[in-house]
Protein backbone atom coordinates (compact mmCIF):
# COMPACT_ATOMS: atom_id res chain seq x y z
CA UNK A 1 0.00 0.00 0.00
CA UNK A 2 1.45 3.32 -0.89
CA UNK A 3 2.38 5.30 2.14
CA UNK A 4 1.70 8.49 3.23
CA UNK A 5 -1.46 9.00 1.43
CA UNK A 6 -3.38 9.85 5.07
CA UNK A 7 -6.87 10.05 3.93
CA UNK A 8 -6.86 7.86 1.02
CA UNK A 9 -5.05 5.24 2.89
CA UNK A 10 -8.25 4.47 4.57
CA UNK A 11 -10.70 4.88 1.86
CA UNK A 12 -8.61 2.43 -0.32
CA UNK A 13 -9.03 0.14 2.76
CA UNK A 14 -12.85 0.54 3.29
CA UNK A 15 -12.88 -0.19 -0.26
CA UNK A 16 -10.79 -3.05 -1.51
CA UNK A 17 -11.18 -5.05 1.85
CA UNK A 18 -14.49 -6.04 1.18
CA UNK A 19 -14.09 -7.36 -2.48
CA UNK A 20 -10.61 -8.41 -1.27
CA UNK A 21 -12.56 -10.94 1.39
CA UNK A 22 -15.28 -11.68 -1.03
CA UNK A 23 -12.31 -13.11 -3.32
CA UNK A 24 -11.16 -15.84 -0.46
CA UNK A 25 -14.69 -16.49 0.59
CA UNK A 26 -15.28 -17.32 -3.37
CA UNK A 27 -12.53 -19.49 -3.36
CA UNK A 28 -13.81 -21.75 0.19
CA UNK A 29 -17.12 -23.17 -1.88
CA UNK A 30 -16.98 -26.83 -1.88
CA UNK A 31 -15.91 -27.83 -5.31
CA UNK A 32 -12.91 -25.37 -4.86
CA UNK A 33 -11.56 -25.44 -1.83
CA UNK A 34 -9.32 -27.82 -1.30
CA UNK A 35 -7.33 -25.79 -3.88
CA UNK A 36 -4.69 -23.09 -3.59
CA UNK A 37 -5.22 -19.28 -3.57
CA UNK A 38 -2.55 -17.37 -4.78
CA UNK A 39 -2.34 -13.64 -3.84
CA UNK A 40 0.18 -11.01 -4.95
CA UNK A 41 0.90 -7.77 -3.60
CA UNK A 42 2.96 -4.98 -6.15
CA UNK A 43 4.34 -2.18 -4.49
CA UNK A 44 3.28 -3.71 -0.88
CA UNK A 45 5.28 -1.24 1.44
CA UNK A 46 5.77 -1.26 4.86
CA UNK A 47 2.19 -3.03 6.04
CA UNK A 48 1.22 -0.37 8.44
CA UNK A 49 0.41 3.62 7.66
CA UNK A 50 1.22 5.47 10.97
CA UNK A 51 -0.50 8.59 10.09
CA UNK A 52 -3.82 7.82 10.03
CA UNK A 53 -3.68 4.01 12.19
CA UNK A 54 -4.21 1.73 9.60
CA UNK A 55 -3.10 -1.46 8.26
CA UNK A 56 -1.76 -1.73 4.70
CA UNK A 57 -3.22 -3.80 2.07
CA UNK A 58 -0.59 -6.88 3.07
CA UNK A 59 -2.11 -7.09 6.70
CA UNK A 60 -5.51 -6.47 5.53
CA UNK A 61 -5.21 -9.31 3.04
CA UNK A 62 -3.79 -11.41 5.93
CA UNK A 63 -6.86 -10.39 8.30
CA UNK A 64 -9.14 -12.27 5.76
CA UNK A 65 -7.27 -14.92 5.53
CA UNK A 66 -7.81 -15.47 9.33
CA UNK A 67 -12.06 -14.47 9.11
CA UNK A 68 -12.20 -17.01 6.34
CA UNK A 69 -10.24 -19.71 7.87
CA UNK A 70 -8.51 -19.86 4.36
CA UNK A 71 -5.92 -21.82 5.25
CA UNK A 72 -4.37 -22.85 2.23
CA UNK A 73 -2.83 -19.54 0.77
CA UNK A 74 0.31 -18.84 -0.71
CA UNK A 75 0.77 -15.01 -0.56
CA UNK A 76 3.80 -13.16 -2.57
CA UNK A 77 4.60 -9.06 -1.38
CA UNK A 78 7.15 -7.22 -3.08
CA UNK A 79 8.62 -4.27 -3.12
CA UNK A 80 11.55 -2.03 -4.75
CA UNK A 81 12.08 -0.09 -1.78
CA UNK A 82 14.60 -1.76 1.08
CA UNK A 83 13.26 0.55 3.79
CA UNK A 84 9.47 -0.83 3.47
CA UNK A 85 11.19 -4.69 3.14
CA UNK A 86 12.64 -3.81 6.36
CA UNK A 87 9.32 -2.47 8.15
CA UNK A 88 7.45 -5.30 6.40
CA UNK A 89 9.49 -8.44 8.02
CA UNK A 90 8.79 -7.22 11.13
CA UNK A 91 5.28 -6.92 11.62
CA UNK A 92 3.96 -9.95 13.62
CA UNK A 93 1.15 -10.66 11.52
CA UNK A 94 3.77 -11.52 8.77
CA UNK A 95 5.64 -13.38 11.69
CA UNK A 96 3.17 -15.02 12.90
CA UNK A 97 1.86 -16.47 9.50
CA UNK A 98 3.56 -19.56 8.16
CA UNK A 99 6.95 -19.09 6.42
CA UNK A 100 6.21 -21.84 3.77
CA UNK A 101 3.38 -19.91 2.57
CA UNK A 102 4.40 -16.21 2.91
CA UNK A 103 7.53 -14.78 0.74
CA UNK A 104 8.86 -11.40 0.54
CA UNK A 105 11.02 -10.30 -2.11
CA UNK A 106 12.72 -6.96 -2.56
CA UNK A 107 12.95 -6.71 -6.17
CA UNK A 108 11.09 -4.60 -9.38
CA UNK A 109 7.45 -5.48 -9.41
CA UNK A 110 7.41 -7.24 -12.84
CA UNK A 111 10.49 -9.95 -11.38
CA UNK A 112 8.11 -11.75 -9.09
CA UNK A 113 5.30 -12.67 -11.89
CA UNK A 114 7.58 -15.91 -12.84
CA UNK A 115 8.49 -17.22 -9.08
CA UNK A 116 4.68 -16.87 -8.61
CA UNK A 117 4.18 -18.72 -12.03
CA UNK A 118 7.19 -21.47 -10.55
CA UNK A 119 4.96 -22.33 -7.64
CA UNK A 120 1.85 -22.50 -9.67
CA UNK A 121 3.26 -25.11 -11.87
CA UNK A 122 5.00 -26.59 -9.58
CA UNK A 123 1.76 -27.18 -7.20
CA UNK A 124 -1.23 -27.04 -9.76
CA UNK A 125 -2.28 -30.54 -12.17
CA UNK A 126 -3.96 -27.90 -14.33
CA UNK A 127 -2.26 -24.37 -13.27
CA UNK A 128 -4.33 -22.62 -16.06
CA UNK A 129 -7.20 -22.97 -13.45
CA UNK A 130 -4.93 -21.45 -10.52
CA UNK A 131 -7.18 -19.20 -8.42
CA UNK A 132 -6.12 -15.85 -6.59
CA UNK A 133 -6.02 -12.26 -6.60
CA UNK A 134 -3.44 -9.43 -7.54
CA UNK A 135 -3.14 -6.04 -6.39
CA UNK A 136 -1.32 -3.04 -7.95
CA UNK A 137 -1.25 0.43 -5.91
CA UNK A 138 1.39 1.88 -8.11
CA UNK A 139 3.58 5.06 -7.07
CA UNK A 140 2.89 6.47 -10.84
CA UNK A 141 0.92 4.91 -13.51
CA UNK A 142 2.22 3.92 -17.00
CA UNK A 143 5.58 4.12 -15.55
CA UNK A 144 4.49 2.24 -12.13
CA UNK A 145 2.63 -0.58 -13.36
CA UNK A 146 4.47 -3.73 -14.76
CA UNK A 147 2.41 -3.67 -18.07
CA UNK A 148 3.44 -6.56 -20.24
CA UNK A 149 4.27 -8.88 -17.59
CA UNK A 150 0.89 -8.22 -15.92
CA UNK A 151 -0.56 -8.74 -19.86
CA UNK A 152 1.16 -12.40 -19.95
CA UNK A 153 0.32 -13.60 -16.82
CA UNK A 154 -3.20 -12.98 -16.76
CA UNK A 155 -3.53 -14.32 -19.98
CA UNK A 156 -1.42 -17.99 -18.42
CA UNK A 157 -3.71 -17.58 -15.11
CA UNK A 158 -7.33 -16.38 -16.21
CA UNK A 159 -8.97 -17.12 -12.85
CA UNK A 160 -6.64 -14.28 -11.09
CA UNK A 161 -8.42 -11.27 -9.83
CA UNK A 162 -7.00 -7.63 -10.06
CA UNK A 163 -7.77 -4.89 -7.67
CA UNK A 164 -6.12 -1.69 -8.92
CA UNK A 165 -5.40 1.60 -7.17
CA UNK A 166 -4.48 4.24 -10.31
CA UNK A 167 -3.41 7.88 -9.91
CA UNK A 168 -4.96 9.69 -12.33
CA UNK A 169 -3.36 12.73 -12.01
CA UNK A 170 -0.43 10.71 -12.96
CA UNK A 171 -2.24 9.33 -16.31
CA UNK A 172 -3.17 12.77 -17.04
CA UNK A 173 0.36 14.68 -16.45
CA UNK A 174 2.19 11.43 -18.58
CA UNK A 175 -0.26 11.24 -21.23
CA UNK A 176 0.57 14.31 -23.35
CA UNK A 177 4.28 13.53 -22.98
CA UNK A 178 3.52 9.88 -24.50
CA UNK A 179 1.35 11.14 -27.31
CA UNK A 180 4.19 13.97 -28.33
CA UNK A 181 7.08 11.64 -27.49
CA UNK A 182 9.74 14.11 -27.58
CA UNK A 183 11.90 12.71 -25.74
CA UNK A 184 13.25 8.91 -25.82
CA UNK A 185 12.16 8.13 -22.15
CA UNK A 186 8.46 8.43 -23.22
CA UNK A 187 8.81 7.11 -26.89
CA UNK A 188 9.15 3.96 -25.12
CA UNK A 189 6.57 3.99 -22.91
CA UNK A 190 2.56 3.30 -23.50
CA UNK A 191 -1.01 4.38 -23.58
CA UNK A 192 -2.94 2.51 -21.50
CA UNK A 193 -6.74 4.09 -21.06
CA UNK A 194 -8.88 2.42 -18.63
CA UNK A 195 -11.23 1.19 -21.90
CA UNK A 196 -8.69 -1.13 -22.61
CA UNK A 197 -8.24 -2.69 -19.80
CA UNK A 198 -10.64 -5.64 -20.57
CA UNK A 199 -8.53 -6.41 -23.62
CA UNK A 200 -4.87 -5.89 -22.57
CA UNK A 201 -5.66 -8.27 -19.26
CA UNK A 202 -8.02 -10.35 -20.91
CA UNK A 203 -10.67 -10.25 -18.12
CA UNK A 204 -14.48 -8.79 -19.23
CA UNK A 205 -15.84 -7.86 -16.16
CA UNK A 206 -14.84 -4.81 -14.65
CA UNK A 207 -16.03 -2.80 -11.68
CA UNK A 208 -14.52 1.28 -10.94
CA UNK A 209 -15.48 3.86 -8.17
CA UNK A 210 -16.28 6.95 -8.67
CA UNK A 211 -12.89 9.65 -9.09
CA UNK A 212 -11.66 10.51 -6.16
CA UNK A 213 -9.77 13.61 -5.37
CA UNK A 214 -7.26 14.39 -2.38
CA UNK A 215 -4.89 17.12 -1.43
CA UNK A 216 -4.80 17.69 -5.37
CA UNK A 217 -4.38 14.22 -6.35
CA UNK A 218 -7.14 12.14 -8.46
CA UNK A 219 -7.42 8.05 -7.92
CA UNK A 220 -10.09 5.49 -8.95
CA UNK A 221 -9.85 1.97 -7.94
CA UNK A 222 -10.88 -0.54 -10.46
CA UNK A 223 -11.74 -4.50 -10.06
CA UNK A 224 -11.25 -7.28 -12.67
CA UNK A 225 -13.36 -10.13 -11.91
CA UNK A 226 -13.69 -13.43 -13.39
CA UNK A 227 -17.41 -13.25 -13.33
CA UNK A 228 -20.40 -10.98 -14.05
CA UNK A 229 -20.29 -8.26 -11.71
CA UNK A 230 -23.33 -6.22 -12.30
CA UNK A 231 -26.10 -8.16 -10.36
CA UNK A 232 -23.95 -8.90 -7.37
CA UNK A 233 -24.61 -5.77 -5.85
CA UNK A 234 -21.58 -3.99 -6.04
CA UNK A 235 -22.70 -0.55 -5.86
CA UNK A 236 -23.25 -0.70 -2.02
CA UNK A 237 -19.14 -1.06 -2.02
CA UNK A 238 -19.22 2.44 -4.09
CA UNK A 239 -18.16 0.09 -7.59
CA UNK A 240 -19.84 0.50 -10.61
CA UNK A 241 -20.02 -2.35 -13.58
CA UNK A 242 -18.00 -0.98 -16.28
CA UNK A 243 -20.31 -1.89 -18.89
CA UNK A 244 -23.48 0.33 -16.67
CA UNK A 245 -24.45 3.63 -17.38
CA UNK A 246 -22.79 5.07 -14.30
CA UNK A 247 -19.14 2.55 -14.99
CA UNK A 248 -19.15 4.21 -18.77
CA UNK A 249 -19.61 8.06 -17.02
CA UNK A 250 -16.31 6.81 -15.02
CA UNK A 251 -14.19 5.36 -17.73
CA UNK A 252 -15.10 8.15 -20.12
CA UNK A 253 -14.25 10.86 -17.62
CA UNK A 254 -11.21 9.45 -17.25
CA UNK A 255 -9.81 8.64 -20.55
CA UNK A 256 -11.15 11.83 -22.66
CA UNK A 257 -9.07 14.69 -22.93
CA UNK A 258 -8.73 16.92 -19.93
CA UNK A 259 -10.88 20.04 -21.73
CA UNK A 260 -13.56 17.16 -22.29
CA UNK A 261 -14.02 15.86 -18.77
CA UNK A 262 -16.89 17.67 -17.15
CA UNK A 263 -18.27 14.37 -14.51
CA UNK A 264 -17.73 16.07 -11.25
CA UNK A 265 -15.90 14.29 -8.51
CA UNK A 266 -18.02 12.96 -5.70
CA UNK A 267 -15.28 13.12 -2.95
CA UNK A 268 -13.80 16.28 -1.89
CA UNK A 269 -11.69 15.31 1.31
Amino acid sequence: MTQGQSSYTQFKLERFGPVLAQSLKISTAEPVKRFPYYHIDLNAGGGYNHEVGVPGSPLNFLGAVARHRRDNVFVFLVDHDATCIRELIAQPDILAFRRDRLSIHHADNAEIFDLVSERIIANERKPQYAMGSIVIDPNGYHNGVPWDALKVFCKQYPRMDLFFNLNIRCFRLERPHILAARHEAWRKKQLHPLSEFPAWFTRRHWMWTQPCQIKGNTWVQGVARTMETHTAGYSSLGFYDSQSERGRAILQSIDAPRNAINTPLLFDV
